[in-house]
């Protein structure tokens, strides 16, 4: 299960992945093709290794991962990621990226030339033969400094042992048939109240019954699930806007006066099966105990699934 705060909009990055893969073949024209058509990246084998490139957006590295995953289910079932790939380099690799000379980038590592940054050039990540070598994320992050990096995010050391740790528990997760799950809340001067309210979906989504619930309610991505934690005074357009730019449908989670979790299908576009809140009188400025009272008093069905705008 992903989590996320944000204190302001949701500003989503684009980042690029190397995974070590199963179950897919480079040599399998559909799922190349796949691959190249619906994500934009590549499929290879290298060394024995089967290697996806792909990119994906999200509000971090593991949250980016965390989609990616789910979309990748969807479009191909029989792929298994493994790990990401570190992706090392050594002295020769980097000039060859970089355009560089050998002795340049020797200079780089030994710290005789830092070309006007005072940022040390990283640790290496061990050896191959006598040659040191590096991961190509922090190398080309050091590289942003001197204007000689090739403008791709990718995900850090720590990112990359979080997401290696999560994988087998995301694919676990989908082979049982759940969605995988991203709470997210905003971050303001109810953040405390959030909080809570956060918590107690993250326990409630973890025992089976209320799980199997929360996987039933309408969505347009059967392999993704999006939870928007919301306190009565929200604007419903602060909750759409939590549903970042590619997570069209989701749920709403509101705790009502009487302590009870109530969960609401929303959308951001009209969906097949939503009801425009307009039809009840409500726009985006309205706010969320507005919803809640017309859910109570029975004007609106609390299970009827809602296109907010």
């Amino acid at each position: 299960m992903a989590r996320t705060a944000t204190s302001g909009g949701v500003g989503a990055m684009e980042y690029e992945f190397l995974f070590v893969v199963e179950g897919v073949s480079a040599e399998d024209d559909d799922a190349a093709g796949i691959v190249f058509e619906e994500f934009d990246g590549l499929l290879a084998t290298a060394r024995g290794r089967r290697l996806l490139t792909v990119s994906e957006s999200g509000d971090n590295p593991v949250d980016a991962a965390h989609r990616l995953v789910a979309r990748l289910r969807a479009a191909l079932p029989a792929m298994r990621l493994v790990r990401l790939d570190p992706e090392l380099v050594g002295v020769a690799d980097i000039a060859e990226r970089t355009g560089r000379s050998r002795q340049n980038v020797a200079q780089w590592v030994n710290g005789e030339r830092q070309a006007g940054t005072e940022r040390p050039f990283p640790e290496p990540e061990g050896t191959v033969g006598r040659s040191l070598v590096w991961r190509w994320a922090e190398v080309n992050r050091w590289l942003e400094h001197i204007g000689a990096s090739d403008g791709v995010a990718r995900p850090s050391r720590e990112d990359s042992l979080i997401i290696d740790l999560m994988l087998r528990q995301w694919q676990a997760q989908l082979d049982d048939g759940m969605p995988l799950l991203k709470v997210v809340a905003a971050s303001d001067d109810r953040a405390e109240d959030r909080g809570a309210l956060m918590k107690q979906v993250e326990e409630l989504v973890r025992r089976p019954e209320s799980m199997r619930q929360v996987a039933a309610l309408p969505r347009n991505e059967p392999h993704r699930l999006v939870i928007v934690c919301a306190v009565l005074l929200d604007r419903l357009e602060h909750v759409l806007h939590r549903l970042g730019p590619h997570d069209v449908s989701g749920v709403l989670a509101v705790r009502t006066g009487e302590g009870t979790i109530h969960l609401t299908s929303i959308a951001s576009v009209p969906l097949p099966g939503t009801v425009p809140i307009t039809g009840f009188g409500l726009t985006g400025e309205a706010t969320v105990g507005d919803l809640v009272l017309l859910q109570a008093n029975g004007t609106v069905a609390p299970t009827t699934p809602l296109a907010l705008a």
